[in-house]
């Protein structure tokens, strides 16, 4: 009994010390930096890191988000986000980060050398987005958006938005990079942002608090005009190398083997029973997909199968009733040429990763998986040697 009451009047004394002193070791909201998004510049003498950083404010009265953007410089990546906190006294929190932006300067060299720095770090969430910018990755922070009052919210939106759904914007994740990364296929993909212009200010301006430099103080530098955001072009990679970029249709319909479309749309040229020609926006209601490696007279096969369902939303030339009625049907023809144009896509698409030495169909991981023991005698010309047979089924929606 007197052995149980020591060990609770110990455990007593040391949270009655913990609250005197240390407030358990809790790190004060207010002096604390919430990065929800950093970017990587390639420099001269290391790495310049922009982070952006949504500060938390002791007030009740503000509904606008406060943002702050710090620029820091290390000779590594670590030094460089250090040097954030040392330059604030903030405490720089990695775990909100949801989002990194790799400058066009990183990618002069392996990627890899980057992104290892998130794989190693406990501080950042794996599931954390990847995206190169056309330009620096600075602009993109520093850019003010319409759509929201920090440009990294604004820009993660799209691919939140698509990340579960078969579309052009193809996501990654820091995870998703390092599997394919160091995978048999040695490749990847990302996403590359481009900034456009626009006139629209919107109603949500940036409440900028503070742009910090390498120095500590402010830079004065003016935010550009307002911006919103692409990201239907892809970049590929090869053993953590950029060697090409696809777009587009290229990426949706490549995007249909690995999620499920809830909707998404492509221009089609068609022509309607009354003899009309034109543009039709095509959307595609709902895919199946599946996707293998066979071997056909010991010649590697890349096979795929995709059934899709469509449905004509709009044209551009007028449409008599009988047409309006059928609730955007296409006729025969109209689903032929649909169908071709997919498979033409996807083959075209297969070629130029063929070329660029990109495995993007994951063709090495399904001979390891599948057909192990042939492995050892195709791994090495695979690429150079695979065929694809690719094979479209459209139908009505409706």
């Amino acid at each position: 009994m007197f052995k149980r009451a020591k060990f609770y009047l110990i455990i007593f004394a040391i949270i009655f010390i913990n609250f005197l002193t240390l407030d358990f070791l809790l790190i004060d909201v207010e002096k604390t930096a919430l990065i929800v998004a950093i970017g990587i510049d390639k420099t001269e003498s290391g790495y310049e890191v922009t982070a952006q950083i949504a500060v938390p404010e002791a007030t009740n009265q503000s509904t606008k988000s406060n943002e702050s953007v710090i620029f820091a410089k290390g000779k590594t990546l670590y030094d460089a986000v250090d040097d954030i906190g040392s330059r604030t006294g903030w405490y720089p929190k990695l775990s909100f980060c949801n989002l990194i932006i790799l400058g066009n300067s990183v990618f002069e060299e392996n990627v890899m050398g980057v992104i290892d720095f998130f794989v190693r770090s406990y501080k950042v969430e794996d599931s954390a987005i990847l995206c190169a910018s056309e330009k620096s990755a600075k602009e993109v922070l520093l850019s003010v958006s319409p759509l929201d009052n920090i440009s990294s919210f604004a820009l993660s939106k799209i691919f939140v938005r698509d990340h579960s759904n078969a579309s052009p914007v193809l996501t990654t994740t820091i995870k998703d990079f390092s599997i394919l990364y160091y995978s048999h296929c040695k490749s990847g993909y990302m996403p590359l942002v481009k900034m456009i212009d626009t006139e629209d200010k919107g109603n949500n301006t940036s409440q900028t608090s503070s742009l910090t430099n390498n120095s500590g103080a402010p830079s004065g530098e003016d935010k550009n005009t307002p911006v919103v955001y692409d990201a239907e072009t892809c970049l590929l990679f090869s053993n953590g190398i950029k060697t090409g970029e696809i777009q587009g249709d290229e990426c949706l319909f490549f995007s249909l083997f690995d999620k499920n479309v809830n909707e998404s749309y492509f221009n089609l040229e068609v022509k309607d029973d009354d003899g009309n020609f034109g543009k039709a926006l095509i959307a595609l209601k709902k895919s199946r997909a599946s996707i293998n490696l066979e071997f056909e007279n010991q010649t590697p096969v890349l096979k795929g199968e995709l059934k899709i369902w469509l449905q004509i939303i709009d044209t551009d030339f007028p449409q008599e009733m009988k047409e309006i009625a059928t609730i955007g049907r296409l006729n025969e023809q109209m689903l032929k040429k649909a169908g071709d144009y997919v498979t033409f896509t996807l083959e075209k698409l297969f070629e130029t990763t063929k070329n660029l030495n990109c495995d993007l169909f994951e063709t090495q991981n399904m001979l390891y998986r599948f057909h192990n023991k042939k492995f050892n005698d195709y791994t090495k010309d695979l690429l150079k040697n695979l065929k694809c047979n690719f094979i479209v089924t459209c139908q009505n929606y409706i």
